[in-house]
């Protein structure tokens, strides 16, 4: 199928998808209910510099992604981070370079009773299950403990300090998950892709990566139409209408690549369909951008992140650094962090009013930096509904319980929920969206 296609979303799972039905030659119209392209690749201007809100960093395992920029002129944009984290214990940040074994071993971080286990059990552990252990496909990880969480597992097979001082801080950090929330077989596979992994950060902001590719399609005959919300996708005759408030169109295929819950608010779908979208989890996700003026407090590393059993993880994930990210986003003389509250406040804190959280957010963070507050001069709450996709026990036995059937020949899922709960998870899943409705009837 080609001819005319409908991308209900214009996160990076939806231009993916545009990207390779364009390709194809297919006549595309994107629909978003913002302003904006992108989804969790935001970038917020806040007295006069650029904070990444949602998502910091890109893997080189991102192999799709990767392609994806260089497809469309946009290699540039990226800058090789150095990789150079923290850990918050005892009072103190302790050094980390989390995709360097090496690092681990050395850093202070990690209590040596952990370190020992690390390297005789959990390294050969990964390395005895690599060829199924894949972060870009983390349903193939058929290890033992694969279904079970990673909270279980690493308890009884590393200990707590496994769960707690490397699980937790990672999960909480990168995908605003505990580790009692996360299937064993994600997090191995996520482990061994930081085995060996590099991090870029992108130039002007993340959200400069989904404009690139946005202005590649235009300039391929792509229609946008941007603050255009959709109701309704309704597979009838041979073609697919899609509605919203300004109208209707229809096309001869539909990609629907919107978060989870999103997709089964939509009426018009098969209701076999709409109810397995609800049995996705996902969680929402509230940061908090801080100006100041000064360059922030600290030095060495770019993240720090809180174990949950030290005074200030009760409240915050982590903090990020954005001047030690990449050369342009802060003004000159100023700092910026992003604070990312922990997984156990999500919920509140997604609905307490703003000046609630940054509030919240300050007292935990002058634990850290003490008179912090005095320093700030612009502070900017950002919120995503269905921020980040719980990859729970269970979610890839849900995953493959979705019928073809109840998507017919004309519509397909694309989502980060079908992949894995990265950038690069949403890519894939854009492109294989398209290759569906690309196929020979």
């Amino acid at each position: 199928m080609a001819g005319s296609i409908g991308v209900v979303g214009a996160g990076m799972a939806g231009l993916a998808a545009a990207w390779r039905l364009a390709q194809a030659g297919a006549k595309v119209t994107v629909y978003e209910r913002v302003e904006r392209v992108g989804g969790r690749l935001r970038t917020e201007a806040v007295a006069g510099s650029r904070a990444d809100v949602v998502v910091q960093l890109l893997a080189s395992h991102f192999t799709e992604t990767l392609a994806l920029a260089r497809a469309v002129g946009a290699e540039g944009l990226l800058v090789r981070a150095s990789g150079r984290d923290a850990l918050w214990r005892r009072g103190r940040p302790h050094i980390i370079a989390y995709g360097s074994a090496l690092s681990m071993a050395r850093s202070s971080a990690l209590p040596l009773r952990l370190k020992t286990r690390l390297a005789t059990r959990y390294l050969s552990f990964l390395r005895r299950h690599a060829a199924v252990l894949d972060a870009n496909a983390p349903a193939r990880a058929r290890v033992p403990g694969a279904d079970e969480s990673v909270a279980a597992w690493g308890r009884r097979e590393l200990g707590t300090d496994f769960v707690e001082l490397l699980a937790y801080p990672l999960l909480a950090s990168y995908y605003g998950l505990t580790p009692e929330e996360t299937a064993g077989g994600l997090y191995h596979a996520l482990a061994h892709a930081a085995l060996d992994v590099q991090v870029f950060a992108v130039a002007g902001g993340m959200a400069r990566l989904p404009e690139a590719v946005a202005r590649a399609l235009e300039a391929r005959g792509v229609v946008w139409r941007l603050g255009a919300p959709v109701q309704q996708v309704v597979a009838a005759a041979g073609a697919v209408c899609v509605r919203g408030p300004t109208g209707e169109v229809w096309h001869d295929g539909v990609v629907v690549a919107l978060p989870a819950p999103a997709a089964a608010a939509l009426e018009g779908l098969a209701p076999a369909l709409r109810a397995w979208l609800g049995g996705i989890g996902v969680k929402p996700v509230t940061t908090v951008a801080l100006a100041l003026d000064r360059p922030a407090p600290g030095e060495g590393w770019f993240g720090l992140s809180f174990p949950r059993d030290e005074p200030p993880g009760r409240a915050l994930a982590a903090v990020c650094v954005e001047e030690r990210k990449a050369p342009g986003l802060v003004a000159p003389g100023r700092g910026l962090l992003v604070a990312y509250p922990a997984p156990a406040v999500a919920e509140r804190v997604a609905a307490a009013p703003a000046g609630a959280v940054v509030d919240g957010v300050l007292e935990a963070l002058e634990r850290v930096f003490p008179r912090l507050r005095a320093q700030v001069i612009r502070a900017r709450v950002n919120r995503v509904p269905a921020g980040s996709t719980v990859f729970a026990a269970g979610h890839f036995a849900h995953i493959a319980r979705l019928e073809a059937a109840w998507l017919g020949p004309r519509l397909a899922l694309a989502g980060d929920y079908l992949v894995a709960p990265t950038v690069e998870g949403a890519v894939r899943s854009g492109l294989a969206a398209a290759d569906r409705l690309l196929a020979p009837d």
